[in-house]
């Protein structure tokens, strides 16, 4: 593989998200509730029915670059909004790492074991918007109340920190407005997250948006945490100063990277990668803020129905199972589904 994507630290999903909500400019519902002054924790998690279990996966990939339409190397799964039952994939596709990503749209009707390509739709590519150097990657989205679609995605450049951006259309076809200028940017010097902001996912608390992403504290070779930002009334975001998760796990190997969030009836549950990107974990929480974790990882290589190396992810939640979909390859990569049941 010419490419060295484990150096470089897409979302994501909107689990079964309900269309109730607004970003970006005009009347938003008021921002959610979380306190600011609230530490992560970082705990080990009580016994629960999930403790020891890991995902199964199916045998055969559910996405790869045929089933996209194109002819490129790598596919990853992107964003994956729910909308009227039926998920939207919006997958990354690239030959070269960094390099120019194009998006199409596919649907699935069977919780992600088939998806079919939209043929009509916009396909998005990066070399069409002035923040793609070259690449962008998308990562998560949503239906705003309005019916608009929004996809949340990041940049993709060597030797810069990335920024996180988005995307607009009155459909899942189509046709993309990339706004001009990013939504989320890194912090100052000496800031968890001065490296970079990437692999964006969102879920709605109290009528509106929470972004959770991987923020890294030098540019691509850092150590890397979990921040979180908030929706506001105005439609800009605003960063908590501190993360929510960091690594302090052993086979995190000191940074934990690519967060995919879903809200179920219990509360919050996070899937996110260590350094490595093989291994995979799992935390819990109730209020978005403080995190527990699950003794893991809950995915490992050893998991994989082949053994090759894994990068980025997307996670939903529906009828009482976690569904992840996760790009395993190397010198191709297709997407893979994982399942895991999750009680009530």
């Amino acid at each position: 593989m010419s490419i060295k994507r484990g150096s470089i630290t897409a979302i994501a999903s909107a689990a079964l998200l309900a269309a109730c909500s607004a970003s970006g400019t005009g009347s938003v519902p008021p921002a959610p509730s979380l306190a600011s002054t609230a530490l992560p924790s970082v705990a080990t998690a009580t016994p629960s029915p999930t403790e020891g279990a890991h995902f199964t996966f199916d045998q055969d990939p559910v996405v790869s670059t045929d089933t996209a339409g194109l002819t490129d190397l790598y596919i990853n799964p992107g964003a994956v909004v729910e909308a009227d039952g039926v998920l939207h994939m919006f997958p990354n596709s690239f030959s070269k790492w960094p390099g120019n990503i194009r998006t199409p749209h596919l649907t699935s009707s069977d919780a992600g074991a088939t998806w079919t390509l939209d043929e009509d739709a916009d396909l998005i590519s990066s070399d069409e918007t002035p923040l793609g150097k070259p690449g962008i990657d998308m990562g998560d989205g949503y239906v705003e109340a309005d019916g608009t679609w929004v996809l949340y995605f990041n940049t993709v450049e060597n030797g810069a920190a990335w920024d996180i951006g988005r995307a607009t259309a009155p459909g899942p076809s189509g046709p993309w407005t990339i706004d001009e200028a990013p939504v989320l940017t890194p912090g100052p010097a000496g800031a968890f997250d001065h490296g970079g902001v990437q692999w964006p996912t969102l879920v709605p608390v109290n009528g509106s948006w929470v972004m959770y992403y991987a923020g890294f504290d030098q540019a691509q070779s850092g150590t890397g945490s979990i921040g979180m930002a908030t929706l506001g009334a105005d439609g800009t975001w605003t960063k908590r100063a501190e993360p929510v998760l960091v690594a302090s796990e052993k086979w995190e190997t000191k940074s934990i990277d690519r967060p995919r969030v879903v809200e179920t009836p219990d509360g919050f549950v996070m899937l996110y990668a260590g350094r490595d990107l093989i291994r995979r974990g799992l935390a819990t929480s109730t209020d978005g803020i403080t995190w527990t974790k699950l003794p893991g990882p809950q995915i490992a290589q050893d998991d994989f129905p082949v053994k090759k190396r894994s990068w980025d992810s997307a996670l939903v939640y529906g009828n009482n199972q976690l569904v992840y979909f996760l790009e395993i390859g190397f010198e191709t990569t297709a997407v893979y589904r994982a399942l895991l049941d999750w009680p009530s």
